[in-house]
């Protein structure tokens, strides 16, 4: 849960951020004096009122941009708990924004974020487990925090989940699971799970080529390269019925089009080229 406001003008100075955030107010006047209000809280120990003077002073809102003040508030609302502050220190770490850019200090803020509920840093942390950084390669811990950030409803995370039941990786290949998942990330609007949901109708038990086909172009008309590709795949090789290298030319040549490297090389094949 979130750390609450301890100091009794913390949550009104909050309120009014917000509404000038969604354009309650017709002009952010009140924010400089906000920002004003907020440092005595914060001298208090006060972690939310810490963080959100931090993040003013981050974007330069309402006082001038001090990015280097900002830090040291946003260290020690995550010292103190905050978990928002805790994700963006790991957000800054991972990419290197006014810091030297480190994976072992990233996945040290989104593990302290992730187990204080955060569900966006749950899934930082299983991606930092599947792909070894900051931390050594373990697929078994990817695929626990990327399930528990998809129980809370992160969406990237549901896919990713589904992906791993997919494959297999992690633990045993589960094709329910996998098809569970990826309809969860699909009724959000995750267009990346269609390519992936359009596959695993393609293989067994279900073998279902109707939605296979079905998913791949919902997938494709919402540009995603690599349903793209597949498509081109189905229609050169015939999965079911007669090749079509008209349409197995088309599909290639947009995936090409959007950088799917295995795609350009299918396109040039076709078109006669030797490699």
């Amino acid at each position: 849960m979130p750390i609450a406001a301890t100091h009794p003008a913390t949550k009104r100075l909050i309120q009014i951020i917000n509404r000038a955030n969604f354009g309650r107010y017709a002009t952010n006047r009140f924010i400089g004096q906000v920002a004003q209000l907020l440092s005595q809280p914060t001298d208090a120990g006060d972690a939310v009122a810490t963080y959100w003077l931090g993040m003013l002073h981050w974007d330069g809102w309402g006082i001038p941009q001090n990015r280097t003040q900002a830090l040291v508030l946003l260290r020690a609302a995550a010292e103190s708990g905050h978990r928002t502050a805790q994700f963006n220190l790991g957000v800054a770490h991972d990419n290197g924004y006014e810091v030297v850019k480190t994976r072992y200090e990233a996945f040290r803020y989104f593990s302290q974020a992730a187990r204080g509920g955060c569900k966006e840093a749950m899934h930082c942390v299983g991606s930092m487990y599947y792909h070894g950084q900051g931390t050594a390669q373990n697929y078994a811990r990817a695929r626990h925090w990327y399930r528990k950030s998809a129980k809370l409803g992160y969406v990237e995370a549901m896919c990713d989940l589904a992906r791993c039941y997919q494959r297999g990786v992690g633990g045993r290949r589960n094709h329910h699971r996998a098809l569970f998942w990826f309809r969860r990330a699909v009724d959000a609007g995750n267009a990346r799970a269609m390519t992936w949901l359009g596959l695993e109708y393609a293989q067994e038990p279900t073998e279902n080529w109707e939605q296979a086909h079905y998913w791949l172009e919902q997938a494709a008309e919402r540009r995603q390269a690599h349903a793209m590709y597949l498509l081109g795949v189905w229609a050169e090789s015939g999965w079911t019925g007669a090749e079509n290298l008209a349409d197995a030319l088309f599909w290639f040549k947009m995936a090409a089009d959007q950088g799917h490297a295995k795609a350009a090389l299918c396109w040039a094949e076709l078109q006669g080229e030797q490699f």
